[in-house]
């Protein structure tokens, strides 16, 4: 009997956790894109491009916030696997210059990749998404 016991109490508190996490990514999404902008990040609208073709869609969307970017850049590191992405370069990809931080995920047919700048814990986030 108190083995179900415990196993009701280690359930119910893996879903109130599973809730709250679910919470923290339903913040404000990318215009274009179905991600979620980190607290603190602000999407620039009017440098956003989107293109489609054949080939599936490119979009290119940028966001700027007084944060950190290493917190930006492990934000991202959990937040794309629980949408679907598999992360398969983690800034063990060769970065360009001026780029503090940068992501690579796959999902389906399709490719992103997220270049973080930081300077002066103001970070510019670049999301570039393009057929895989």
């Amino acid at each position: 009997m108190n083995k179900n016991i415990i196993a009701f109490i280690l359930a119910f508190n893996f879903t109130n956790i599973c809730v709250v996490n679910a919470q923290d990514i339903s913040s404000d999404m990318l215009t274009d894109l179905a991600i979620p902008l980190m607290e603190g990040l602000v999407e620039q609208t009017e440098e956003a491009v989107l293109f489609d073709s054949p080939e599936g869609r490119i979009i290119n969307a940028q966001a700027f916030g007084s944060v950190n970017g290493a917190d930006v850049y492990q934000y991202y590191l959990m937040v794309l696997p629980s949408l679907g992405w598999g992360i398969i370069g983690q800034n063990n990809i060769l970065c360009a210059d001026g780029i503090d931080f940068c992501l690579e995920a796959t999902r389906e047919v399709e490719k992103i990749i997220l270049n973080i700048e930081n300077k002066n814990n103001t970070s510019k986030v670049t999301y570039s998404l393009s057929p895989n």
